[in-house]
């Protein structure tokens, strides 16, 4: 089994308790309706995947801003990649090799 599984799992036995512990029947006042004999339970699982909607919401527009950002910036490294390979190579950064392989006096280097 993979953890994600197992994680699920887990949460779903503690989601069962949790419904078994409080079965207490409430009043819900919400604006100027009122609702009578309504689960805890449901009340409280109710407002919880509410305010994950909400946040999802809220959070969804960034992500794809993000993820669109992303796939600009992974497009450009790929062409930067594929420059860098088409470009001829250079001996040196600034096109001057500083190698002594003639051990003449004339060399500017004198040991």
């Amino acid at each position: 089994m993979s953890a994600g599984i197992i994680v699920l799992l887990i949460l779903a036995l503690l989601l069962v308790i949790f419904t078994l512990q409080n079965t207490v029947l409430i009043t819900l006042n919400v604006f100027f309706w009122k609702i009578t004999d309504v689960p805890l339970v449901l009340t409280l699982i109710v407002c919880i995947i509410l305010g994950a909607v909400l946040a999802l919401s809220f959070a969804y527009p960034k992500l794809w801003k993000l993820k669109g950002q992303l796939k600009e910036r992974q497009r450009k490294i790929k062409e930067l990649e594929l420059s860098r390979a088409h470009a001829p190579e250079k001996t040196h950064i600034e096109g001057i090799e500083m190698t002594d392989e003639n051990d003449d006096d004339s060399s500017f280097f004198k040991e």
